[in-house]
């Protein structure tokens, strides 16, 4: 062969050599670097699962032996202002029945809703867990879990070392107790003790506490409706809570429903009758005790401070209640009610729940009463309604309602800071011309002057809208925003004579500013709250703030001590005597659908109203003064008869007092007839200075009386 040849063989088998050789190494090194990855994983996998895994020291350790002793946490304690209990929190801890007598649909909804493949697990659902992983990937954070009834109890029960935190560790935590809950407890024990320990809201643990809690019955009577009601509360108490969250928790409730149906616990044609069910609540604790509406309020505001644990923490909360004037308030409402559906008041058409056949509590007649220190702001008297157990609304601190003619003195007060004197006639023959466009309908005539005090003690509408148009109505909104006022109020003419919704409640704190010399005063229910060893872990502060100046509200309170002297609210003295001071404004709105008062003495401020929920007539001609007067003077005049009589108010020092001819507006003559003549009092300035020329003072006598005067109001301003 030749060389050529020979090169030419031997070249291919030298070139196939070397390409062999590369391809080789090349497999070697990613075989290696997927050997690496792979250990990586590995041991970053087990540096997770240690870091993960549970990790405690002795008694820290939990026991599955616990479930056996367990009992849930202490009820939180509310006491009134004499350190009396007023009420707990939690009043039903858990009472616990075997599993034999916890009927089929009642454990059913809860396995149906909370673990359906409970009795095929030991303690961990993977199917139900895989799920929950591809969609919390998909979700990118935790937007399901897969917890087990058994991860729950697990959780119930060790909260120290299962919070309710979305964590890996955590989880892991649920897993090894519940798979430790496995080991120790039959399925029927895990799941008697899930029943009779899991926390279904307001105080309740189990499904016989809760049974009793909600529908005041035991758990062998409870329906499927109320079987799945029950089974939609673990997954967030307080947002399916049927008394405070009716909407939300009946929709759960049909969800549940419908899972029992799917998982075969009932049947299509039970479930679709259930879901057309009522809630059918029973009355809550709290309607057996004296003050149930003032309770739920002081457990709506320990759980806005201390979350939704609150009731339960073990607190002693003392609070500003009265329980004297507690039931004063209580029993006068309900007997005013009672003379208002007896025909007493004028023709009554709704129907008579004073008797106790209720066929329809919403149509029923309510009232509301509320009192506080004029000076602390301490609530010491609530109640929102006619009858808890029949309406759990408080209408006293969430109502929003017309307050008619109680809104007034806002205007008055914005008119005296104003410097507008209390003699300025407002309509009648030496009024100014009043050139709006608003006239409204009114009781006075056009004949004779009506000044500032008539105007208020009358309740002139007229009067009211000449008064609010001069000074500007932007001008009264922003005094009853700086009074505490929180709703809107639009500036028309007709908010002058209160046709804006307000809070009840705001309206005292807003009047405690004319009782204690322009301070007004927050509400508080609660004065402290004590954890369970003792340790003061929240003191309420007084919060006071002046919005009017001391002579502006001194010279308010004086018109409306005319208002219960001899003007609409007249009815308060019929009960209350006349050495108490008191002042306030009547209202009411049109066709008689909200009656008001609204008043104070020294010490206390206070409202009393009577109404309808949805407005409408109570009675042909009725108004403030006539329903809820009477009722708002009896209950002062029962509590003064145990607390001592306050002062008067004193006015500030600058003010100036003379004697004043009603007829004309001027100084006082010794010509002027005494009944005509009364004491006014006037910012610096202000002051009339012309005597009256209707009954002029002749000779030596005008002189020697105006020198008098001017001795007097030299004496009087302050040096």
């Amino acid at each position: 062969m030749p060389p050529t040849q020979k090169r030419r063989t031997g070249r291919p088998s030298a070139s196939r050599s070397p390409k062999k050789r590369p391809a080789s190494r090349r497999r070697s090194t990613v075989l290696r670097i997927l050997l690496f990855l792979f250990l990586l994983c590995v041991v970053a996998a087990g540096a997770g699962v240690v870091w993960l895994w549970p990790r405690c020291d002795g008694q820290d350790c939990p026991s599955v032996e616990a479930l056996r002793d367990y009992s849930p946490p202490q009820a939180s304690r509310v006491f009134d202002r004499n350190g009396q209990i007023l009420a707990h929190l939690a009043p039903q801890h858990r009472i616990v029945v075997p599993l034999a007598k916890i009927p089929p649909h009642v454990a059913g909804a809860f396995l149906a809703v909370e673990d359906r493949r409970f009795f095929e697990h030991h303690g961990v659902d993977y199917r139900r867990a895989v799920g929950a992983l591809v969609r919390d990937i998909r979700a990118m954070g935790f937007a399901q879990g897969f917890s087990t009834i058994t991860m729950q109890l697990a959780r119930n029960v060790f909260p120290k070392h299962l919070t309710r935190e979305k964590t890996l560790r955590r989880k892991v935590w649920e897993i090894v107790l519940a798979r430790q809950i496995e080991d120790a407890f039959t399925k029927d024990q895990i799941l008697e003790m899930y029943l009779n320990q899991i926390y279904l809201g307001n105080g309740l643990y189990g499904v016989e506490a809760a049974a009793e809690g909600y529908f005041g019955k035991h758990v062998t009577q409870l329906t499927p409706a109320q079987a799945a009601m029950l089974a939609a509360l673990p997954k967030a108490p307080t947002t399916y809570d049927p008394r405070d969250h009716p909407a939300a928790a009946i929709e759960r409730r049909n969800l549940v429903l419908s899972l029992m149906a799917d998982a075969g616990v009932i049947d299509a044609a039970q479930a679709e009758h259930a879901r057309t069910e009522p809630l059918g609540l029973a009355p809550p604790p709290e309607a057996a005790g004296s003050a149930p509406y003032y309770v739920a309020e002081v457990r709506r505001e320990l759980t806005e401070r201390f979350g939704p644990g609150a009731e339960t923490a073990g607190l002693r909360v003392y609070t500003s209640l009265d329980p004297e004037l507690q039931t004063t308030a209580r029993e006068e409402l309900q007997k005013q009610l009672a003379a208002v559906e007896s025909g007493k008041m004028g023709r009554f058409r709704g129907p008579i729940c004073s008797k106790g056949d209720v066929k329809d509590p919403s149509q029923c007649l309510q009232g509301l009463f509320v009192a506080m220190d004029a000076r602390t702001g301490d609530v010491l008297a609530l109640v929102g309604g006619r009858d808890f157990s029949l309406s759990q609304f408080d209408r006293a601190t969430l109502a929003k309602r017309q307050p008619g003619s109680s809104f007034k003195p806002f205007v008055y007060a914005t008119a005296l800071a104003d410097s507008i004197p209390i003699t300025t006639p407002l309509i009648g023959p030496d009024a100014a011309d009043y050139e709006g466009d608003y006239r409204p309908a009114d009781h006075t005539a056009d004949s004779v002057n009506v000044d500032m005090r008539d105007g208020l003690r009358l309740s002139s509408n007229r009067a009211a809208v000449a008064l609010g148009e001069r000074v500007g109505v932007e001008s009264v909104v922003r005094t009853a925003h700086a009074l505490g006022l929180t709703t809107d109020i639009p500036a028309y003419p007709s908010t002058i004579l209160g046709t804006a919704s307000v809070i009840p409640i705001e309206m005292v704190s807003a009047y405690t500013a004319f009782a204690d010399q322009g301070v007004r005063v927050k509400p508080r229910f609660i004065q402290r709250v004590l954890d369970a060893s003792g340790k003061v872990v929240y003191e309420a502060p007084v919060q006071r703030e002046a919005v009017l100046s001391p002579e502006v509200a001194f010279l308010t309170t004086s018109l409306m001590e005319s208002v219960i002297s001899h003007g609409t609210g007249w009815r308060v003295r019929e009960s209350l005597p006349a050495d108490i001071p008191a002042a306030g404004k009547t209202g009411t709105t049109d066709n008689s659908a909200d009656n008001w008062f609204v008043g104070f003495t020294p010490d206390i401020a206070a409202a009393a109203w009577v109404g309808f929920d949805r407005p409408h007539e109570v009675v042909p001609g009725a108004e403030g003064g006539t329903l809820a007067a009477p009722v708002w003077g009896r209950i002062l005049a029962q509590y003064y008869k145990s607390h001592p009589v306050p002062a008067p108010w004193q006015p500030p020092a600058d003010l100036v007092s003379a004697e004043i001819d009603h007829a004309s507006g001027k100084l006082a003559t010794s010509m002027c007839p005494p009944d005509l003549v009364r004491q006014e009092w006037f910012l610096p300035g202000t002051e009339p200075t012309e005597y009256c020329p209707l009954h002029p003072d002749p000779g030596v006598g005008s002189w020697f009386r105006r020198r008098l005067n001017d001795l007097h109001d030299l004496f009087k301003r302050p040096r």
